[in-house]
């Protein structure tokens, strides 16, 4: 029953598209004037923008991948890591000694 009502929905879909008529013609002309306007070869590939898209072509896509984001990330947490210490601590103990 399954592979029955398959070719029936084949059958009926290719009747209602293969149908003549004036409107029809009218729709297939409008379809193949669009496909007519639409540029034709590749498309050129997009410049990345912003900052993290610049980085990311730099340094993450395509033949240029490499480690560098990852050092990247990690001075970053050493940073944030520090300014942190600093911040609560070490200040507080710049020209004195620790208790």
């Amino acid at each position: 029953m399954n592979a029955f009502s398959t070719v029936f929905r084949r059958a009926y879909s290719t009747k209602t598209l293969v149908g003549s008529g004036a409107a029809q013609d009218a729709q297939m002309t409008q379809l193949v004037n669009f496909y007519k306007k639409l540029p034709k070869g590749t498309v050129a590939q997009a410049k990345p923008s912003g900052p993290w898209g610049r980085y990311k072509a730099k340094y993450i896509d395509g033949d240029n991948a490499s480690i560098t984001p990852f050092l990247h990330l990690i001075f970053g947490i050493f940073t944030v890591g520090y300014t942190i210490d600093y911040h609560f601590h070490l200040k507080h103990h710049k020209n004195v000694e620790h208790h």
